[in-house]
């Protein structure tokens, strides 16, 4: 956690105030967090003991999150830099969209220990002139204080103090070689196109994926763990279709639907029927 966050949560005291300042910072980035999709369906509402309630707008989606729960959990953790939440409770409701916070563009603000630079009278000057057309006082003077910010730690960029995201041009932080919102979107492309993958091969092993797709052996189980869980559940609840059924069976049995034999087909099919 970074210096400024610890103290913060020194000056919030209480163990109920900083599960608020936890819980106000992942609403402030949720669908980096979890990803835009997921984010217009679930909502943080409350951080208890380390078990954090998503609120869900309908049994259907807090369905297919109670599969990916575990993946949430890393996310989540990930984001916040240490495992700070241990379990996840869904809970059905729709206020979380009143209070979302989150514009879907959130941009990590750059904390070092770097003073951005003043600007010179004449490049202040300059700004009160390029803006002078703006009438409102007030929304002046936050564009220009705004600016003021950008030409500050684009002098420190200049000077080689600080760097920017190859990818999105965003200023970086500390050692960071990519922007936190653009690692984020690597990371949840790299994920679908795992999914992808393991939907049209359910039977692949990781060093086989690998060769397609580089990725973590870790990151790789927890995707296909979380797949079969979801398809597995459907069945049991007999509300999978026949193609489900099809591939619930061949991410048990981790071979093609040709190497599988009718009967062992049946066999699976039944054993999954019973939830075992």
């Amino acid at each position: 956690m970074e210096n400024v966050e610890k103290i913060v949560l020194k000056m919030a005291g209480s163990q109920t105030n900083q599960n608020q300042y936890n819980l106000f910072k992942m609403k402030s980035c949720w669908a980096d967090i979890i990803g835009n999709n997921n984010a217009k369906h679930c909502g943080p509402v409350k951080l208890e003991r380390r078990i954090l309630t998503l609120q869900v707008d309908s049994s259907v989606w807090s369905n297919q999150f109670i599969y990916y729960k575990s993946q949430f959990i890393q996310q989540i953790n990930v984001f916040m830099g240490t495992d700070y939440v241990k379990d996840i409770k869904f809970t059905l409701g729709n206020s979380f969209k009143k209070n979302n916070t989150n514009s879907g563009n959130t941009k990590r603000v750059i904390k070092d220990k770097l003073q951005i630079p003043s600007l010179t009278a004449k490049e202040k000057e300059g700004l009160q002139l390029k803006f002078s057309h703006i009438k409102n006082e007030n929304i002046r003077s936050a564009i220009i204080g705004v600016e003021e910010k950008r030409m500050g730690l684009e002098k420190l960029y200049e000077e080689g103090k600080i760097k920017k995201c190859p990818v999105c041009g965003e200023y970086l932080k500390n050692n960071e070689t990519i922007c936190y919102i653009c690692e984020r979107k690597r990371l949840q492309e790299l994920e679908n196109r795992i999914r992808d993958q393991i939907h049209k091969e359910p039977w692949i092993k990781w060093y086989d994926l690998n060769k397609i797709i580089k990725c973590d052996e870790g990151e790789f189980k927890i995707i296909k763990n979380d797949i079969k869980l979801y398809y597995f559940e459907k069945i049991r609840l007999q509300t999978a279709d026949e193609q489900e059924q099809k591939l619930g069976v061949q991410l048990k049995a981790e071979k093609p639907l040709a190497l599988i034999e009718e009967q062992e087909y049946e066999n699976i099919l039944k054993f999954l029927q019973k939830g075992k």
